[in-house]
């Protein structure tokens, strides 16, 4: 098979099918926009699990995806799509990152739940400023890594997954600093005003609240699972150019906490956090065999 696409962890290689692509897992983790990354056995297999059992699920509710089938255990046959490098966050509640671009939410003590999901739109190209280059650009990211990733740093002036505020044209702020004042840079558009309506009301919020919905069916020591918030990624399929949820949507898509506390939190922010890989691990083999409720 060919090679399409290798990327942090997973690689893309040509179906044998007409407009068909083998999505592969790594055994790798990664964290801090790839500043982070380790190597755990058999990580692969439980995200590909996870994402097959999850996309069979969202296929059941009608919703629009590129997924066919699981093929092997840490590969999965998706319809190729002409990928849009944007993320797609949906938030239940306030956290994260969420929280440094709006300080206003952050309550020092229980996280703020909104009672109605609030989505937001990020950059995967990333921005480089002066005096980096000489006027601000945008950037592949791993184009990004291999100049201004150093010893596991970002250099000064690089923003990784900008934030899009969305507008007669595309401003591109820090996902990681309030939303105000002057832009970073403005952004081409890469989807205009319907196809963002049809984005966000046909997939992308009805995709988390069947997610959400899921993981809240499931009952744990500590209570039902909260789905906190999670990012989607989106596509042209290549044979009809039909938009449609697309990529994976595994343990490190979401945050997921049983009972709705922090403290028990079984996704990928643990390994951000810095826990002993070997939990780390136990959490992404629970979650995987929590998800299989997802399709029974």
């Amino acid at each position: 098979m060919t090679t399409l696409v290798e990327g942090k962890t997973k690689l893309i290689k040509k179906g044998d099918k007409p407009f068909t692509i083998n999505m592969i897992s790594k055994d790798f983790l990664t964290g801090g926009d790839a500043a982070k990354k380790e190597e755990l056995t058999d990580i692969g297999i439980q995200k590909t699990i996870q994402a097959s059992n999850v996309f069979k699920m969202l296929g059941k509710n009608n919703i629009p995806t590129s997924f066919i089938d699981l093929t092997s255990p840490n590969t999965m046959l998706h319809e190729e799509c002409n990928m849009l490098p944007l993320e797609f966050v949906v938030r239940r509640y306030a956290f994260g990152s969420y929280l440094k671009r709006n300080p206003d939410y952050d309550n020092k003590g229980e996280p703020f739940c909104f009672k109605e999901p609030v989505w937001e739109i990020f950059h995967k190209h990333a921005v480089v400023m002066p005096p980096n280059v000489d006027k601000p650009i945008q950037m592949d990211e791993n184009e990004a890594r291999e100049k201004y990733l150093v010893d596991g740093k970002w250099a000064d002036g690089v923003y990784t997954d900008p934030y899009i505020k969305l507008g007669d044209q595309w401003e591109l702020y820090s996902a990681k600093d309030p939303i105000k004042g002057e832009a970073l840079m403005t952004s081409k558009i890469l989807l205009n005003p319907q196809e963002i309506d049809s984005a966000i009301n046909k997939i992308v919020i009805p995709s988390f609240k069947a997610i959400e919905k899921s993981w809240k069916n499931i009952s744990t020591n500590d209570g039902p699972v909260h789905l906190v918030d999670i990012k989607f990624e989106l596509g042209f399929r290549s044979k009809d150019k039909l938009l449609v949820l697309s990529d994976v949507v595994d343990n490190d898509s979401w945050r997921i906490w049983p009972g709705g506390n922090p403290g028990n939190q079984l996704d990928k922010q643990s390994f951000r956090d810095g826990e002993d890989l070997s939990q780390v691990a136990n959490k992404y083999q629970l979650v995987t065999e929590l998800t299989k409720e997802f399709i029974k």
